[in-house]
C-alpha cells in the first residue's frame, strides 16, 4: 500500500502542478525566465508512467481474496479509473511536449529562414558596396590621372614663365651692361689715346665678356647686340673714314699713333703667340692686328718698314686670305663678329 498511497499522492501532486500551455510566441521568452519550464512535460510523462507502474504491479500481486474484497468495496474500480486518468495525464504530457516540440521547430524553421534572408541582403549589400567601391576608385584613379596631366601641364607652364623670366633678366643685364659699357666708351673714359682700329676689338671684348655673352650662350641669339654694338660704335666715332681704304695701310698707320708702352701693352692683352692655332683660324683679322703690334714692338733694327703689310702676309699665308681693301663698317662688323666668337668658344669650353 505504500507504493500505491505513494503513487496516488505523487499523481494527485503532478495533476495539481500541471501548468498551462504557453503560447508559441512567449515560449521563449517563457524559456529565458524559467529554464525549468521546458522540462515540466517530461517529468509529467514520467511521473504518469510511474504511478501507472506501481498500480499494475499492486493489482497483479493481489490475492484471490484481495481481489474479490477490491471487488466488493470498489478498491478495483478506482485504481482503473487512477490508472486511466494517469494514463491520460501523461498521454496529455506527451502531447503537449510535441506541440511544444514541434513549435520549437517552427521557430528554429523560421529563425533559419530569416537569417537564410538576412545573409542574402548581406550578401547583396556587400556586392553593391564592392561596387560603389570600384566605381569610387575607377573615379580616383581618372581624377588621379586629371591631376597628373594638371600637374604636368602647370609644371611645363611654370618651366616656360621661369625660362621666360630668366631671358628677360639675362637679355635686362645685357642690355644694361651694353649702354654702360658703350656709355663709358663714348664719354673717353676707356681707351683713350688709342688709335680707333685698336680700340673697336678692346671694346668689343669688353662687350662679350660681360652678360652679353651670357645672353648668347642662353638665347642662341648671336645678331641682336653685334649688330647693336656696330651701329653705336659707327654713330658714336668721330674717327672713322668715310671711304673705302687699304687694310695693310690702316695697320701700319695705327701702331704708329700709339705709344711705345700702349704698343707694348696692347700686344700682350692681345697675345696672337700664345693663342692656340683653331682659335687664330677663326680670328684671321684679330690676327693680322695683332702680329702688327708685336711686330712694331721689335728692336728698331729687327723691326720691319711696314709691320702690318708683313702682318697680313703671314695671315694669308698659315690662316686665311684676307682682303686687300676695306671700309669702316666691313672692318668693325669684322672685328666684333670674331671677338665675339672667339669669346663665346672660351665660354662654351669652360
Amino acid at each position: 500500500m505504500t507504493n500505491f498511497s505513494y503513487s496516488r499522492a505523487s499523481d494527485k501532486l503532478g495533476q495539481n502542478a500541471r501548468i498551462p500551455r504557453p503560447s508559441t510566441r512567449s515560449l521563449e521568452e517563457l524559456q529565458r525566465r524559467i529554464p525549468v519550464v521546458g522540462d515540466k512535460a517530461l517529468i509529467d510523462l514520467v511521473n504518469g508512467i510511474q504511478v501507472s507502474k506501481d498500480l499494475i504491479r499492486y493489482r497483479k500481486n493481489r490475492g484471490f481474496f484481495g481481489q474479490l474484497i477490491d471487488t466488493l468495496d470498489g478498491s478495483d474500480r478506482k485504481r482503473q479509473i487512477l490508472l486511466d486518468g494517469n494514463l491520460i495525464a501523461g498521454q496529455e504530457a506527451l502531447y503537449q511536449w510535441v506541440l511544444e516540440l514541434s513549435d520549437s521547430l517552427d521557430i528554429s524553421q523560421i529563425a533559419l529562414e530569416l537569417t537564410q534572408k538576412s545573409l542574402l541582403e548581406a550578401r547583396n549589400a556587400i556586392r553593391d558596396q564592392k561596387q560603389r567601391v570600384q566605381i569610387q576608385e575607377e573615379a580616383l584613379l581618372g581624377l588621379s590621372q586629371g591631376l597628373d596631366r594638371l600637374a604636368q601641364q602647370v609644371g611645363t607652364r611654370i618651366n616656360e614663365l621661369e625660362a621666360r623670366v630668366r631671358k628677360l633678366e639675362v637679355r635686362v643685364a645685357a642690355s644694361e651692361d651694353l649702354n654702360r659699357i658703350v656709355t663709358t666708351w663714348a664719354a673717353e673714359q676707356t681707351y683713350t689715346k688709342l688709335p680707333w682700329a685698336v680700340q673697336v676689338p678692346l671694346l668689343a671684348r669688353e662687350v662679350f665678356s660681360s652678360s652679353v655673352a651670357t645672353y648668347e650662350l642662353e638665347t642662341g641669339d648671336t645678331t641682336q647686340y653685334r649688330s647693336l654694338l656696330v651701329n653705336k660704335i659707327l654713330s658714336i666715332s668721330k674717327q672713322l673714314p668715310k671711304s673705302f681704304f687699304g687694310l695693310a695701310d690702316l695697320l701700319d698707320h695705327s701702331w704708329r699713333e700709339m705709344a711705345e708702352s700702349d704698343r707694348t701693352l696692347i700686344a700682350a692683352l692681345l697675345k696672337v703667340r700664345s693663342i692656340p692655332q683653331q682659335r687664330l683660324q677663326n680670328t684671321p683679322l684679330l690676327f693680322a692686328l695683332g702680329t702688327t703690334l708685336e711686330l712694331a714692338t721689335l728692336p728698331e733694327e729687327a723691326r720691319p718698314s711696314k709691320p702690318g703689310q708683313s702682318a697680313l702676309a703671314l695671315c694669308r699665308a698659315h690662316i686665311d686670305s684676307i682682303s686687300r681693301t676695306t671700309d669702316a663698317r666691313e672692318f668693325i662688323t669684322t672685328v666684333i663678329e670674331e671677338t665675339a666668337n672667339d669669346c663665346i668658344a672660351i665660354l662654351s669650353r669652360s
